[in-house]
């Protein structure tokens, strides 16, 4: 026969049970994403000018604070048969203080160039399976 501790006891430890089962559930629904893959738009080139990441990943464009140009991230080529093109690009020009993300989830390789000075600013982005 169990005395009113082990009663106590058992329920605590059942309590204790539960809660940590509630904190892994709801850790694991809330695992951070990764980071995004940083390229910076400088004057006159992205760096790095090649990037290769996993589907399914993101890729921030990031203005230099140093620029005194203006830029543009535009998608020259890209994989066949490419859906929404016009999301792959930004759609105004800046000279700092500016951001642009992509999620890409279609694998293949993607040319970028600024189309102010596309001989000079050119990125390879190729996405894995």
């Amino acid at each position: 026969m169990l005395t009113r501790g082990d009663r106590l006891l058992q329920g605590t430890v059942a309590c204790i049970a539960v809660v940590a089962l509630l904190g892994a559930g709801a850790a694991s629904a809330q695992a951070p994403r990764p980071k995004p893959t940083i390229v910076t738009v400088n004057d006159f080139f992205f760096g790095p000018d090649t990037v290769t990441i996993p589907k399914g990943r993101t890729v921030k464009w990031t203005w230099a604070e140093t620029n005194t140009y203006p830029h543009d991230v535009h998608l020259k080529q890209g994989p066949k048969n490419l859906k929404n093109r016009a999301s792959y690009s930004t759609h105004t020009t800046a000279v700092t203080d500016a951001t642009f993300k992509k999620t890409f989830e279609r694998p293949g390789t993607y040319h970028y160039i600024c189309t102010i000075h596309p001989t000079l600013m050119k990125l390879t982005l190729t996405v894995k399976r």
